[in-house]
C-alpha cells in the first residue's frame, strides 16, 4: 500500500493502517470529549451553578411544606401526587426497603391512618446536583392518642411535571 503523502510503498503489516486509521479517530474522540467537556465547564459559569442551587432550595422547601400540608390534612392524592410514580421510588424504614409506586400508593389509598397530629421542625435541605434535592426534617406524631418522634428523609427530584420524591425514609426515634 503506497503512502498517500511519500508515494512509498507502506512496509507495515497488514491491517497496520486500519489499526492507526481506528487510533486516530480514538484520539480524536478524546479530543472532542475534552473540548466538549471544557465547553460545557466554562459555559456553566459559578453564577449559574449558585443560581440553579438556590433556585431548586427554594423550590425544594415549597415542595416539603406542600407534601407535609398533605399529610396534616390527610389528603390521599395530593399526598401520593408528591411521588414520583415509578417502580424505581424506594421506601425505606427501620425495616425495610420497599420499591415501586403502585404498591405504595395501593396501600396508602387502602388506609385511613393518618397522623391527628403532624409538628414537623424545619426541613434541612442538601443541594446535591441541579434537580436533585435531599430534605430532612424531624417530626413528632400523633395517633390515637400515641406519639411517634424521629426523623424523616426524601430525596426531591425536578421532573418535567414538577418535583417529585424519589426516596423516602422515616425513623423513630
Amino acid at each position: 500500500m503506497a503512502d498517500t503523502i511519500s508515494g512509498q510503498a507502506d512496509r507495515r503489516a497488514p491491517g497496520a493502517a486500519c489499526r492507526r486509521t481506528v487510533g486516530g479517530l480514538w484520539s480524536a474522540v478524546r479530543a472532542l470529549s475534552a473540548v466538549v467537556s471544557l465547553f460545557l465547564m466554562t459555559s456553566c459559569t459559578s453564577a449559574d451553578v449558585g443560581a440553579i442551587r438556590e433556585t431548586d432550595l427554594t423550590e425544594a422547601a415549597v415542595f416539603v411544606q406542600s407534601n407535609i400540608a398533605a399529610i396534616q390534612r390527610h389528603d390521599t392524592e395530593a399526598y401520593l401526587g408528591h411521588y414520583v410514580d415509578s417502580p424505581e421510588l424506594t421506601i425505606a424504614s427501620a425495616d425495610s426497603i420497599r420499591r415501586g409506586f403502585f404498591l405504595f400508593s395501593e396501600a396508602r389509598r387502602a388506609s385511613d391512618e393518618w397522623p391527628d397530629t403532624l409538628v414537623t421542625a424545619p426541613a434541612t435541605l442538601v443541594w446535591l446536583a441541579p434537580g436533585v434535592v435531599w430534605a430532612g426534617f424531624r417530626f413528632m406524631a400523633v395517633l390515637e392518642g400515641d406519639t411517634t418522634r424521629g426523623v424523616s428523609e426524601r430525596v426531591l427530584v425536578k421532573t418535567p411535571s414538577g418535583w417529585k420524591i424519589t426516596v423516602t425514609g422515616s425513623m423513630e426515634q
